[in-house]
C-alpha cells in the first residue's frame, strides 16, 4: 500500500469588513495578515517506494495465562520448557521393525495450511502409527484433524515438505518414503481438505525418497521439486529434479539440470536452495552421506555446475544443513551437522571430525571456520537451523542428535540436543542445557518457529520411534519483527525472495526459502531480533524477479505480511 506524504497548506486572509479578500473598495484599506509556513502533517503507518505493496500488520499475542508465557528471570537470555502435551500434541513416532535404513527416516512438515496465520504441523507416526495433520487453534494449542483433512496416512513416511505448488495461495503437501512405501503428492482443495494427486502427478519415483525442497530454480514462477534418496541401491540414476510443468504435473529434468549421479551409490539427505553467490538465482547446497556433499551453482539456464571445493567441504558424514548470515555481513553461511567423538576414538575412522560451518566469502565459495565457531563437537547430528533465539540480532544454531544399531557406540542412544547460542562476535557457545532444553530424544527433525505468534523462536522436535517435543521460548525484553511475503505470481510465497532490515546498530537479511534442516522444514517467514533497538530504518526486499521495494516507518514488535500488488 503505497502512502504518500500528505501536506496540508493553509494560507490565511484578514480582511476588513468592507473588501473581500484580494480586492479594493472606495477608500477603505485592507489588510493582509503575512502567509505562514506551510503545516506538513506527518503521515502515520509504513512508507513505501519502489514496487507497490499492500502491508498488513498485527501484534504480538502476550496472554499472560498461555503456557508459555511464563517470564524469563533473564532479561536479555534465553529459556525453554517443554510443552508438547500441553499443547495438545500426544502421539509417537513407531515402526514396526526400524532397524537399518528406518532409523533415519522421520521428519515434520511445517506451514500454514488453512490461511489463518498461525503455523500448522503435519507430523510423521511411522508403519506402526499415523501422520497426523496438527491445525494451530492461536491459544497455544494444537488440534488433530487429519481424519477430517483426508491426510491419515499408515506408511513409512519420510521428510514431508508444504508448498504451494499451483499457486493459489494454498499450501499443499508432498510426504516422502522409504523401506519400499510410496511416495505421496497432496493438493490443498481450500476447505481444510486434501485430494491425493500421487497418480496424475508423474511423480515416478525410484526406491527411498528422503526428504523433498520446493524451489522456483528456473525462474518460471512455479514451484518445482527437489528429492533425495539416501540407498544401498546400486542404480545407475536416481531422480532428483522434478519441474512444474504448470499443470498439476511434474517432469524429471535431473538429467538437463546437470545432477543425476554423485556416486556409486546415493547418499543424498539434505537439499537447500540458496542464492550463495548474490546473483539472484537459487544455487543448490546438497548434503549427502559419504563424502559427496555437494555444491552445485545455477547457471542461470535451467543446469547447474558442481563447484564444490573438496578441500574445504570435508563433512564426510553430512546430514542435517542450515543455512543463514551468522555474520551479518549480507552473503549465506552454512552449517552442516555430522559425527562427531569428543573423546578423539576414531570409532568409524574418517566418519568422524564432527560438524562443519562453511563461511561463505561473498562470491558463493567457502572457507571452513568450523574451530573457530567453536561447533565441530555436535555428537550424531541431524536435523539443525539458524534462528535469533534470544532476538540480538545475531543467529543462533540448534540441532538433534541420536542412533541407535549394532556396531553404533552407546553413547549415540542418549546424546543431547545441541543449542549453539552467538556470542555476537562469530564464535558460539553450547548453552542447550542452561536454556531449559534437558533433550536426549532419538532427533531427527526439527521446526523453529514462532507457533504462538509472541514474538519469539520456539521449537518442535520430531524425534524417531518416540513422542515429539515442543519447546516454547519464555522470550526476554528484547524486540523483535516477522515478515512474511506474498508474490502476484505462482510462487506465492515470494522463495528466493531476500528481505535486508537495518536499524540504526545493524544490518541484517534473511531469504525465504522452504527448507530443508533435514526431513523437516521451517516456515516460510522472516524473524528479525532487534536488540534493544526500537525503531527500524528501513526494510528493503529485493523479490524473486529482482524489483525491489523499499518499506520505512516500520513499527517494531509487529508480523508484517506484505503482498505485491
Amino acid at each position: 500500500m503505497k502512502n504518500n506524504h500528505i501536506k496540508n497548506i493553509i494560507t490565511l486572509c484578514v480582511l476588513s469588513a468592507l473588501t473581500a479578500c484580494g480586492g479594493s473598495g472606495g477608500k477603505s484599506t485592507t489588510q493582509v495578515t503575512p502567509t505562514p509556513p506551510p503545516v506538513v502533517v506527518t503521515p502515520t503507518g509504513p512508507q513505501v517506494t519502489g514496487v507497490s505493496v499492500i502491508i498488513s500488520q498485527a501484534d504480538a499475542i502476550n496472554d499472560s495465562s498461555h503456557q508459555c508465557h511464563a517470564s524469563n528471570s533473564n532479561e536479555s537470555g534465553v529459556q525453554f520448557s517443554e510443552v508438547s502435551l500441553q499443547a495438545g500434541i500426544d502421539f509417537s513416532h513407531q515402526h514396526v521393525n526400524g532397524d537399518g535404513i528406518l532409523g533415519m527416516s522421520g521428519g515434520v512438515a511445517s506451514g500454514d495450511f488453512d490461511g489463518d496465520g498461525f503455523v500448522d504441523l503435519y507430523t510423521l507416526g511411522g508403519d506402526a502409527g499415523s501422520n497426523r495433520l496438527y491445525k494451530n487453534k492461536g491459544d497455544g494449542s494444537f488440534e488433530d484433524v487429519t481424519e477430517f483433512s483426508e491426510l491419515s496416512l499408515t506408511a513409512k513416511s519420510s521428510g514431508p515438505a508444504f508448498g504451494d505448488f499451483n499457486g493459489d495461495g494454498l499450501l499443499d503437501l508432498f510426504v516422502g518414503s522409504v523401506g519400499g512405501d510410496d511416495a505421496k503428492l497432496y493438493l490443498n482443495q481450500g476447505n481444510e481438505k486434501f485430494l491425493d494427486i500421487t497418480d496424475s502427478s508423474g511423480l515416478d519415483l525410484p526406491g527411498n525418497n528422503f526428504t523433498g525442497t520446493w524451489s522456483d530454480y528456473d525462474k518460471d514462477g512455479d514451484l518445482d521439486i527437489f528429492i533425495t534418496h539416501w540407498t544401498d541401491d546400486k542404480n545407475e540414476y536416481y531422480a532428483y529434479f522434478w519441474r512444474n510443468n504448470g499443470d498439476l504435473t511434474f517432469t524429471d529434468v535431473s538429467f538437463e539440470a546437470g545432477i543425476n549421479k554423485l556416486g556409486q551409490q546415493d547418499k543424498t539427505f539434505t537439499p537447500s536452495f540458496a542464492d550463495i553467490d548474490n546473483d539472484g538465482w537459487q544455487d543448490l547446497l546438497l548434503v549427502a552421506d559419504n563424502s559427496q556433499t555437494r555444491v552445485f551453482h545455477n547457471n542461470g539456464d535451467g543446469s547447474f555446475k558442481d563447484i564444490t571445493d573438496q578441500n574445504v567441504i570435508t563433512d564426510n558424514s553430512g546430514m542435517g544443513s542450515a543455512i543463514g548470515d551468522y555474520d551479518n555481513d549480507g552473503d549465506l553461511d552454512w552449517f552442516v551437522t555430522a559425527i562427531s567423538y569428543k573423546d578423539g576414538v576414531e570409532h568409524f575412522g574418517w566418519l568422524t571430525p564432527g560438524n562443519r560451518f562453511y563461511q561463505n566469502q561473498g562470491d558463493g565459495s567457502f572457507i571452513d571456520k568450523t574451530d573457530e565457531t567453536g561447533v565441530r563437537h555436535g555428537y550424531w547430528g541431524w536435523a539443525t537451523c539458524f534462528n535469533d533465539f534470544d532476538n540480538d540480532g545475531f543467529l543462533d544454531l540448534f540441532h538433534v542428535n541420536g542412533m541407535f544399531g549394532d556396531n553404533i557406540d552407546e553413547q549415540f542412544a542418549t546424546d543431547p540436543s545441541r543449542l549453539f547460542m552467538s556470542n555476537g562476535d562469530g564464535t558460539f557457545t553450547e548453552s542447550a542445557v542452561a536454556s531449559g532444553i534437558d533433550d536426549q530424544g532419538m532427533g531427527r527433525g526439527i521446526v523453529c518457529f514462532d507457533y504462538d505468534r509472541d514474538g519469539d523462536q520456539d521449537l518442535f522436535v520430531a524425534n524417531y520411534g518416540q513422542a515429539p517435543k515442543l519447546y516454547c521460548n519464555h522470550g526476554n525484553t528484547n524486540n523483535f519483527i516477522n515478515i512474511k511475503l506474498i508474490e502476484k505470481s505462482a510462487n506465492n510465497q515470494a522463495l528466493g525472495a531476500r528481505i535486508y532490515l537495518k536499524t540504526s546498530t545493524m544490518e541484517q537479511m534473511r531469504e525465504l526459502r522452504s527448507g530443508n534442516n533435514y526431513t523437516s522444514q521451517n516456515p516460510v517467514e522472516a524473524h528479525f531480533g532487534l536488540a534493544s533497538n526500537d525503531a527500524i530504518e528501513q526494510v528493503r526486499i529485493v523479490w524473486p524477479d529482482g524489483n525491489e521495494t523499499i518499506v520505512t516507518q516500520v513499527d517494531i514488535n509487529q508480523f508484517l505480511t506484505i503482498e505485491r500488488s
